[in-house]
């Protein structure tokens, strides 16, 4: 509760609010949420099989596209991505749990990270990084913005408030995971099981960063500022 005060100035009493701080920290709303079944069609129901919890991004250069539009992640940054996974316990784990986890965030196509037709994530010398979020991840959000935009469930287009996003950032490496998730630049990888319930991967914890635009080619003639979500799909923490 935000308690006011009164002051006087002479027989006049004026009553001031201190000003409170708008909240920057939020939470990605879940697939099956009834706001993404409606504005994005997240649902495992509606896609017919499980998914990680991918919630498609917006920017103002290029729209909407987690695959469509995404970063070039370097070979320097993928050895980092392989750092940053953590030994737990899952079934069918074998000696290399790294290898098996990042199989599991890296292939081809179909999945968070992807290769395309060049050579796996073991050799190449970049993977691209389709601009999502995932769900139930905390987001630092960075400013308001309202924009004229459709959704994937809308036919026209409408004012929206937007969500400006903080991203992770080159400086950031090096930082413990834990402030790290807190501050929502690094995403668990959650999933999306049937009935829409939520879960580990199938290979256990995977942690992906939440790579910021402006340190990461973008796949694209123009280089996105930052990316926005519809305010209304993130939840208070």
């Amino acid at each position: 509760m935000i308690e006011s005060f009164d002051i006087y100035e002479g027989e006049k009493m004026t009553t001031l609010i201190p000003r409170v701080a708008i909240p920057s920290r939020y939470r990605l709303r879940i697939w099956g949420d009834p706001v993404l079944v409606k504005e994005a069609g997240l649902s495992v129901n509606l896609v017919g099989t499980s998914n990680f919890q991918a919630i498609g991004l917006y920017n103002r250069e290029t729209g909407w596209g987690g695959v469509t539009n995404f970063l070039y992640i370097p070979r320097v940054d993928i050895d980092r991505l392989i750092a940053l996974q953590v030994e737990d316990e899952y079934q069918d784990k074998q000696p290399d749990w790294r290898s098996q986890k990042m199989n599991w965030l890296c292939k081809a196509r179909g999945t968070i990270y992807f290769t395309g037709d060049a050579p796996g994530w073991k050799t190449t010398n970049q993977i691209k990084w389709g601009t999502i979020g995932l769900g139930f991840n905390k987001v630092t959000v960075d400013g308001f913005e309202d924009m004229l935009i459709a959704t994937r469930g809308e036919t026209q287009k409408r004012w929206r408030k937007m969500a400006r996003l903080a991203g992770f950032r080159r400086n950031d490496w090096g930082r413990p995971l834990d402030e790290l998730l807190e501050a929502g630049l690094i995403h668990r990888c959650y999933c999306a099981y049937s009935g829409d319930d939520i879960g580990d991967t199938p290979k256990g914890i995977i942690y992906s960063p939440f790579w910021s635009p402006l340190d990461w080619d973008f796949a694209g003639n123009a280089q996105p500022k930052a990316l926005y979500v519809p305010f209304n799909w993130l939840e208070a923490v």
